[in-house]
């Protein structure tokens, strides 16, 4: 395979990129590669591993060419596995894991060197090779505090990624288990899951009911629906005998036009049936959570 064709056929499924060892199973020599850097057609971006000119230039793109690289086996861990799984958006640098035998030292890479690194530990995502949510969050014990190992994990299991169960198997195999301590954090992150966590869609929604239910207060509904002149709106978290409803507000999900519009037809339409929205924020989980408490406290008439 030499036309250029060839070449696209084979970067498919792998962001645009060519490692040495597909090119030389295809018959492509030293010396025909050499060609097709020298022309622009490859771009050397690791050892052994080239970029297809034209191709889109992105992180996940680095990050595969990271583990392709030529050595040990590399698989995204960590904060960049957060990111392939929508756990974490901020831009960290690149950081792979690699089973303890392999010494692995690569250029604007921190690379972990594991001890109990397994292939049930590991899956494929658009491509890319990364640990499995449940490692993920096990890592991230290692290397954040207990506030944001317990926020990671309430919106992994909000969101469906992994489930309760699936998180206890891991603390199982993984506590006390040499390197891991870390395992720890998300061990009392587990433990601080409420009841129907799993029944929720996004962490901050975990945070309010764990701080509903550990206030004494009755367990919700969960993304209970109401229907009001043939509309259906689905709440948050309800207390349908009280008739009131609370709302999660995230910044994004609501800065919309459109959204924005739907929103307050949405909550005149539940005010009219006779239904008391409440609704919060991060800023009030964070700086505000005993005005929560009492406020949907007092709409129960709860002392």
């Amino acid at each position: 395979m030499r036309d250029m064709n060839g070449l696209v056929r084979m970067a498919t499924g792998q962001q645009g990129l060519l490692t040495r060892e597909q090119l030389r199973r295809d018959g492509i020599t030293k010396a025909r590669q050499a060609g097709l850097i020298r022309d622009g057609i490859l771009v050397r971006l690791r050892r052994g591993v080239f970029r297809l000119a034209g191709s889109a230039i992105g992180w996940e793109q680095e990050l595969l060419a990271v583990c392709l690289t030529e050595g040990a086996p590399l698989v995204g861990s960590h904060r960049a596995a957060m990111r392939v799984w929508g756990l974490r958006t901020r831009f960290d640098d690149l950081e792979v894991s690699v089973a303890y035998i392999g010494n692995r030292a690569l250029r604007g890479v921190v690379v972990h060197r594991s001890v109990d690194l397994v292939s049930r530990d590991l899956t494929i995502v658009k491509g890319l090779p990364v640990t499995t949510p449940a490692r993920t969050l096990c890592d991230a014990g290692l290397i954040f505090p207990h506030t944001e190992v317990q926020r990671l994990t309430d919106h992994a299991v909000a969101i469906g990624l992994v489930t309760p169960r699936e998180l206890i198997a891991v603390r199982r195999r993984r506590l006390g288990t040499q390197g891991r301590n870390g395992v720890v954090r998300l061990d009392h992150a587990i433990d601080g899951l409420p009841v129907g966590a799993g029944r929720t869609e996004s962490g901050p929604e975990v945070a309010v009911l764990r701080l509903l239910t550990t206030s004494g207060l009755p367990d919700p509904a969960l993304q209970h629906e109401v229907e009001v002149d043939g509309r259906r709106y689905r709440l948050d978290l309800a207390f349908p005998e009280a008739r009131l409803g609370i709302e999660y507000d995230g910044v994004d999900a609501h800065s919309r036009v459109d959204r924005f519009v739907e929103d307050r037809r949405r909550q005149n339409d539940l005010a009219e049936a006779g239904w008391t929205i409440l609704r919060y924020t991060h800023a009030d989980l964070r700086d505000r959570p005993g005005v929560i408490v009492r406020q949907v406290r007092h709409h129960l008439r709860v002392l």
